[in-house]
């Protein structure tokens, strides 16, 4: 089983564990069952484990397995939003909206974190700077640059959160996305 099959099958989990579970606390219940299943996966099929590559593959993971749960939780929080525009009360979640996309951008600057760490990690395992690394570096610092950015927007300048959070999703699928077709580019 490769690195995307168990990131998969976790993001999956998630999703089951997501829907099924009908309480405020879902979302973490939901995302930590995901998080430790890749986690476990990961250990339990790779025979050989050294401590740089398997960090390095653990925080990759997990980082796009938060993205994913982000993703979710957005097209949750918009579709509350259309409910309540369209007066269909009945349906709508419990909790503040407001609240949801803060607790979004919160899950993807943690996203942002871990693909920090892969690419600390990713500095680690190769011994010389190539073109790969550069431009990984590059994206990742353009990706922290809009979150500080958009951190200082909320706490002075009354940005809104909302707009904030989607910001952010996607800058992390820009990085996601410079990471993915720059190793394309490089090794084919």
């Amino acid at each position: 089983m490769n690195f995307i099959t168990q990131v998969t099958i976790s993001i999956v989990l998630y999703f089951i564990v997501r829907t099924s579970i009908k309480r405020s606390s879902s979302l973490y219940i939901s995302s930590l069952i995901a998080s430790i299943s890749y986690i476990l996966m990961y250990l339990f099929l790779y025979q050989s484990i050294t401590l740089l590559p398997t960090i390095h593959f653990l925080v990759t993971g997990l980082s796009l397995i938060i993205l994913f749960i982000s993703y979710y939780e957005i097209v949750l929080l918009e579709r509350n939003v259309r409910k309540i525009k369209l007066g269909l009360f009945e349906n709508v979640e419990s909790y503040p909206i407001e609240r949801g996309y803060r607790l979004v951008f919160k899950i993807l600057g943690v996203g942002l974190f871990f693909l920090s760490l892969a690419l600390i990690s990713g500095f680690a395992i190769q011994s010389i700077f190539t073109d790969n690394l550069i431009v990984k570096t590059i994206f990742t610092i353009i990706a922290w640059i809009i979150y500080l950015l958009t951190i200082i927007g909320i706490k002075f300048f009354n940005y809104p959160i909302k707009y904030a959070t989607r910001g952010l999703f996607v800058s992390m699928w820009a990085v996601l996305i410079a990471y993915l077709a720059n190793s394309y580019l490089i090794y084919n």
